[in-house]
């Protein structure tokens, strides 16, 4: 399955976007597999999360009315947060991807979502360290050596992956998803 779907992304997206999502799927199936789980959902989650990140703003809304989303102002004025659900629909309508873990963990993907599968949280992870990502912020390693902790569940690396992303926009002035505030506060609701 996963080297069909890699074939065939291979024709479908640009350069660029193939190669940020080799890299997450490599990633994510790391994290699963150091945790002594299986690996090759979390492969195909990393290689299919961003399979319409190269769309442009017009298509990202045409999609979205398309779709009947409810598109909010945050996701109006930056029309790239659609790329999830958008993509979900394009796995499940262009690739014949049923399985509606994959479908949850690439629509919900940018923000994290409570009833994530511990492959759906692994290529979250991968896909805010990898190690592009880290290049370009270094603040960011902290919680790559976090995720190396085997002994720290996936979830708890993902809270803390969003405690830094809630913090950063807070802290440069800008408005936090609240799909992001629902996933932080499941993942503290859990841990308490």
């Amino acid at each position: 399955m996963v080297s069909t779907f890699s074939r065939r992304l291979r024709a479908t997206v640009p350069a660029s976007v193939l190669e940020h999502s080799e890299r997450v799927a490599k990633l994510a199936g790391e994290l699963m597999s150091m945790r002594g789980e299986a690996s090759e959902t979390a492969i195909l989650m990393g290689l299919a999360h961003d399979v319409c990140r190269h769309f442009s703003n017009e298509e990202w809304l045409s999609h979205a009315k398309k779709l009947g989303l409810l598109v909010s102002d945050l996701e109006r004025r930056h029309p790239v947060l659609l790329h999830g659900p958008i993509g979900a629909s394009v796995l499940k309508t262009s690739f014949n991807i049923r399985s509606k873990d994959v479908l949850e963990a690439v629509y919900y993907h940018t923000y994290g979502y409570p009833t994530f599968s511990n492959s759906a949280w692994a290529m979250f992870i991968a896909d805010k360290i990898e190690p592009q990502k880290i290049q370009e912020n270094a603040r960011l390693n902290a919680v790559s050596e976090l995720s190396l902790d085997t002994s720290r569940p996936l979830s708890e690396i993902a809270l803390a992956i969003l405690d830094f992303q809630i913090d950063d926009l807070i802290g440069r002035g800008r408005e936090v998803h609240s799909l992001q505030i629902t996933a932080r506060n499941f993942l503290v609701s859990e841990q308490l």
